[in-house]
């Protein structure tokens, strides 16, 4: 009698711990359906791939991770859309960095030679000067992770930044002497500026500003410059977004808002041709005086939004050749593991509803910048700039 409870007992806790299980499989079952959007089958065929070359191929398979992120990168490109893409951890990382205008660093540029070779290019009164790294030092090894010929920029410069405060270990050698040095480096808050500014020689009482990209540190620069070339009697302005490939949505209404009081700046259009419209925000400092906007075939994204807001408004004329035409608006996505998808999602139109996207922005005087130029070191567009400044301040 006793036994047979006993196997009825073991019988029930069996028929408990299937149930379970089965509750359980058909749960995961049903949540990987619901978050599938095409069946199971339609991936026999990739892991037959997979498969096949883990068992064929000759030589090494490589690291799943760089399998998966393949596979992510070739989803993305079905696409077919130039924007819509999948950024790795660390150009992800050094492109939140970009954004942010600040890094935890030694002070150094990384500069890729010709031969595969890194050098480092200390800068004045940063930690990797300060420390006794010299011009043109050869990085060899960065604690302790050997510099290859091999290894992206992305790779190298992951390994050389980190949190502020803490140690990296460098090592160099030094082409003068032939002779390989360590040092030991404290990583120091190092900011990237967006704006520079100088009062130009020539016409009178004018100034230059010039915005490389649009990141967090952008509007309050630009405060600053504009500040700064008031309290020298600067009336008027040349803003130079030549080869300025774009950044914040945020950082451009701002710089916009810098020289238009009000009105909208940018249109947004999402699917199903719904628009919003960003219009000019308060700012602590306005400029209202003449001004001519610089632009190129590489000025895009967030600096055509500013120049086609300021060409709109009649603020300014644009001088240079048509820019890029990058008016599409990517939603970031941030990974579990770093990595990141950018996904194209709407369009931008400028205040009188021109399209941006593949299109660009066609100048009032379009001046192109010859080869002759370049090697005599002429630049006819901010000649030609400066001319409509003289004009307009008489």
């Amino acid at each position: 009698m006793r036994a047979l409870k006993r196997l009825a007992g073991i019988a029930v806790t069996a028929l408990i711990l299937l149930l379970a299980f089965a509750a359980g499989f058909g749960a995961h079952w049903y949540l990987a359906r619901e978050r599938s959007p095409v069946g199971s089958k339609a991936f026999d065929v990739y892991w037959e791939a997979w498969h096949i070359l883990e068992q064929s191929f000759l030589g090494d398979d490589p690291p799943v991770k760089k399998r998966v992120y393949a596979s992510i990168h070739g989803l993305v490109s079905a696409y077919d859309d130039p924007y819509t893409v999948f950024v790795e951890p660390q150009p992800r990382q050094r492109e939140r960095e970009d954004l942010q205008g600040e890094f935890g660093g030694i002070g150094a540029w990384i500069v890729r030679q010709d031969d595969g070779t890194y050098v480092l290019r200390p800068m004045r009164d940063k930690p990797a000067a300060k420390a006794g790294i010299q011009e043109n030092d050869v990085l060899i090894a960065v604690d302790g992770h050997p510099i290859t010929s091999d290894m992206s920029i992305d790779q190298v410069v992951s390994l050389v930044r980190g949190k502020i405060g803490t140690i990296v270990r460098i090592q160099v050698r030094r082409p003068a002497t032939g002779e390989t040095l360590a040092f030991e480096v404290k990583r120091e808050r190092i900011e990237t500026p967006s704006v520079e500014w100088h009062v130009l020689d020539t016409p009178p009482h004018a100034g230059y500003i010039r915005i490389s990209i649009f990141s967090e540190r952008t509007a309050g620069e630009l405060t600053d410059a504009v500040n700064d070339l008031k309290q020298h009697g600067v009336n008027r302005i040349v803003l130079d977004l030549r080869h300025n490939s774009g950044g914040l949505l945020d950082a451009a209404i701002d710089v916009a808002s810098t020289f238009i009081r009000d009105g909208v700046i940018v249109y947004e259009r999402r699917v199903g041709g719904k628009e919003k419209a960003f219009t000019a925000r308060h700012r602590p400092i306005v400029f209202d005086g003449p001004m001519v906007v610089l632009v190129d075939g590489a000025t895009a994204s967030a600096a055509e939004i500013v120049a086609g807001a300021l060409q709109d408004h009649g603020r300014a004329l644009l001088f240079g050749e048509k820019t890029f035409g990058k008016g599409s608006v990517q939603l970031v996505y941030d990974l579990s593991d770093g990595s990141s998808l950018h996904v194209t999602a709407a369009r931008w139109l400028t205040p009188k509803h021109r399209q941006i996207d593949k299109q660009g922005l066609t100048p009032n005087v379009p001046v192109k910048i010859t080869d002759e130029d370049i090697q005599a070191k002429r630049d006819p567009v901010l000649d030609q700039a400066l001319e409509q400044l003289r004009a307009m301040g008489q």
